[in-house]
């Protein structure tokens, strides 16, 4: 067996003439050819995800919004009154409280008044005093 001070020593590593000379210059010319890279535009990455988000919200508010005011004032004097009155007397609401919860303007009182001054003269009058008073 031969020795390994026998073997000759070559280095197998050899760098050919001029190539770190070269080597600026290919790197160059390959970068030069590269074009320049797009920029990611941020706008446009959000339009792309946040407007359709955007769009069904709003749809969603415009479908499932509440019901207008007339819709429930129609479905308001659906109701009898007398069902309304028999709750207002099951309920611990006061008179003075109903009032207080209700904005009324001069007409609705003077009509409500007339209409009570008729129901109590209708409810209190006596047909035999009526017919003597005529």
């Amino acid at each position: 067996m031969k020795k390994l001070e026998d073997i000759p020593k070559k280095s197998i590593f050899e760098v050919p003439d001029g190539y770190f000379d070269q080597l600026a210059l290919q790197i160059q010319s390959k970068t030069e050819q590269l074009s320049p890279a797009k920029p990611v535009r941020t706008w446009s990455l959000a339009l792309r995800y946040v407007l359709p988000v955007a769009l069904v919200a709003i749809a969603l508010v415009f479908v499932l919004k509440p019901k207008a005011i007339e819709e429930t004032e129609e479905l308001l004097a659906s109701i009898p009154s007398e069902h309304l009155v028999a709750f207002l007397h099951e309920s611990d609401i006061s008179e003075q409280d109903l009032l207080e919860m209700i904005q009324l303007d001069h007409k609705d009182v003077d009509s409500l008044n007339l209409q009570l001054h008729a129901d109590f003269l209708l409810k209190n009058a006596d047909v035999n005093e009526l017919e003597t008073e005529l």
